[in-house]
């Protein structure tokens, strides 16, 4: 009888997207001298695909980075809610490293989510 007064779960204002970037070091000087290049996951609480790219190049290259491209040409939307799920299925070497379930959630909902994951680094030209 009294069910319609339950709170029902907090809905993320922003979806959640994840992207890897291809990146060179560019103007950034705290890429060590050896290495041009990264592969860098960014994930980023956004309204679309095409907001949380924009979002993620320019995190990127707002500390220097040049920016050379989405790395699988994919904008893969994820379930905020599953969040720890898949930290510890795709990261779990590095998920002391990742916020918790409960800081994307909350950061999702002030519309302000935005994480820049581990850097796989390389010291040639990848095409080579």
């Amino acid at each position: 009888m009294f069910s319609i007064f339950k709170k029902a779960p907090a809905v993320p204002l922003s979806k959640l997207y994840r992207l890897t970037l291809h990146i060179t070091r560019g103007s950034n000087s705290e890429m060590p001298a050896n290495l041009i290049g990264a592969y860098v996951p960014v994930f980023v609480g956004a309204s679309s695909h095409e907001e949380a790219a924009t979002m993620a190049v320019r995190a990127l290259t707002g500390q220097g980075f040049e920016f050379k491209d989405i790395a699988d040409n994919q904008i893969h939307e994820l379930d905020p809610n599953q969040w720890s799920a898949f930290v510890q299925d795709a990261w779990a070497d590095f998920s002391s490293v990742f916020p918790n379930q409960l800081e994307v959630l909350s950061q999702l909902q002030n519309q302000a989510f935005l994480f820049i994951g581990p850097f796989a680094s390389y010291e040639a030209n990848p095409n080579t």
